[in-house]
């Protein structure tokens, strides 16, 4: 009997915690805030150097933190509404598990982070204006040949594995790259870009397609690292995702085109979490 209860508690307490990990995310509306001049809402993110990262004492750093902060000033300033704002890291700092989040999510929460508009996520997601152009870079171990040409991939990372997150829009160029220039192009997931640059750092064999600021970082950080500008590409911009019920996405979009992107404060911003060698580099490929 004694066995018998403490499993029962065993498989109580895993269900709790299964509850707990997969609680679904909700905010306070817009509608609501008017009314009451306050509002709970949730900003929940998986951690991208520059745009949010880990501060001193717990908190969080990054250009979507600042922005966010610039959000609520302006609510409080123009509808007289208090945000009170719950920074929520996903599961496992797991990019795939934050856009499912925020997919499930209700009412005002905001998925912050490198997030691609694409048109597929439309339809999944409300976004708010893009706030910044993005670079993807096609890293690889320094000692690996530098790839000139992307219709020589198959020759030059011959017996190469590329490193992705799953439902991002690397794998989606992975995929096209598989199909145009090397088929037998082995694709093996992740639950970051930073574990992608990593794998790529300590191992010669693997090859990543990442975000800039990801690529930033780790020169920062003196791994061993080069890109290719062969596989480079400057088409997308990021957004911050929000789930269909929020009603503060006209909001947002007010405060962002009310001269606030491409604005002093916001230069101020890019400048303060990115550096002079991202301004460089975004503006080399404009």
């Amino acid at each position: 009997m004694k066995n018998k209860t403490l499993m029962i508690g065993l498989v109580l307490t895993l269900l709790i915690g299964s509850i707990s990990v997969n609680a679904q995310l909700k905010g306070d509306s817009f509608e609501t805030a008017k009314a009451t001049k306050k509002a709970n809402v949730v900003y929940t993110f998986a951690k991208t150097p520059g745009f949010i990262y880990s501060a001193s004492g717990g908190s969080y750093a990054g250009i979507c933190v600042d922005i966010m902060r610039k959000f609520e000033q302006y609510v409080k300033t123009k509808y007289g509404i208090t945000i009170q704002a719950k920074y929520q890291l996903a599961t496992n700092d797991n990019f795939t598990r934050m856009l499912a989040s925020v997919k499930s999510a209700n009412g005002g929460v905001f998925g912050l982070g490198n997030i691609t508009i694409t048109d597929a996520r439309k339809r999944m997601y409300t976004f708010s204006p893009p706030f910044i152009n993005n670079i993807s870079l096609l890293v690889t171990s320094k000692s690996v040949e530098t790839l000139t040409k992307i219709e020589d991939m198959a020759t030059v990372f011959k017996g190469m594995t590329a490193y992705t997150v799953k439902g991002s829009t690397n794998e989606i160029e992975f995929y096209r790259w598989k199909k145009a220039y090397f088929p037998e192009m082995k694709i093996a997931y992740v639950g970051s870009f930073s574990e992608a640059v990593s794998k790529v750092a300590s191992d010669p064999k693997a090859f990543t397609d990442v975000d800039f600021t990801y690529y930033l970082d780790a020169v920062k950080s003196k791994k061993p690292i080069k890109r290719h500008t062969a596989g480079s590409s400057n088409s997308e911009e990021f957004g911050i995702i929000m789930p269909k019920s929020n009603d503060w996405a006209p909001v947002l979009a007010e405060f962002m085109n009310a001269g606030f992107i491409g604005g002093a404060e916001y230069k101020a911003i890019i400048r303060k979490h990115l550096g002079e060698s991202a301004i460089k580099l975004l503006e080399s490929v404009k």
